[in-house]
């Protein structure tokens, strides 16, 4: 009986290949159109990812904006605690079980003086190098991200997609809970799952998961 023919090593590759590139476009998707503003940097605060909403805002320098330095807000003093905010985030290390340790909420002044200040959320990202997940909250151009579109990407649930989708939108998971009408035990048990389904431990990691898909920042 003859040797049955192994196909090339290139033949093998190309489903496994289209499958990363399909995922990496409805992830890229997911990032561009439906979170808020996501920003990973370094301790000394110069991006290495910003998805669309980031970056929109960067090029609007409306509260915060990128400087030769890295990251710079409206102020000399908003500048010095966003820059020691994220050292500090950078030297927690990699983000605990409760989150409650190692997440920093910064308000940064606007440009117009009656505009709602900017909300950026702080956590830091398993290393190394050490990274930072900057989650940016511009009250008057947030959108929330389709529940439908995390449960085809990750495999989810109803239920566990609308807790995952509560929090990419930047709620606490006690207001997930009440939100949603369920116990903050049951909604404990269904963001297990969520991280189950994705291999991650936390919401920052799971953000950095899809901006990683998403590629680099153009």
């Amino acid at each position: 009986m003859p040797p049955s023919r192994r196909p090339p090593a290139g033949e093998t590759r190309k489903p496994a290949t289209r499958r990363v590139g399909l995922r990496a476009t409805l992830l890229r998707q997911l990032l561009d159109q439906c979170l808020p503003g996501v920003i990973l940097t370094d301790a000394q605060a110069r991006p290495c990812y910003a998805n669309r909403a980031a970056r929109e805002l960067l090029s609007r320098q409306d509260g915060l904006a990128v400087g030769p330095a890295g990251l710079i807000a409206a102020t000399a003093a908003d500048t010095h605690r966003l820059r020691h905010a994220l050292a500090l985030m950078a030297a927690t290390g990699e983000p605990r079980d409760d989150q409650s340790s190692t997440v920093r909420y910064l308000g940064l002044t606007r440009r117009a003086r009656r505009a709602t200040p900017l909300l950026l959320r702080l956590s830091p990202l398993a290393g190394p190098p050490p990274r930072i997940a900057v989650f940016i909250t511009a009250p008057e151009h947030f959108l929330p991200i389709p529940r439908e579109a995390l449960a085809v990407a990750f495999g989810l649930t109803p239920r566990e997609a609308a807790l995952a989708g509560m929090l990419a939108d930047g709620h606490e998971l006690r207001d997930c809970a009440r939100l949603l009408a369920m116990g903050e035990g049951t909604a404990r048990n269904h963001l297990k799952h969520v991280f189950e389904k994705t291999v991650k431990h936390s919401q920052a990691a799971l953000v950095a998961e899809l901006c990683r898909w998403a590629g680099p920042c153009r």
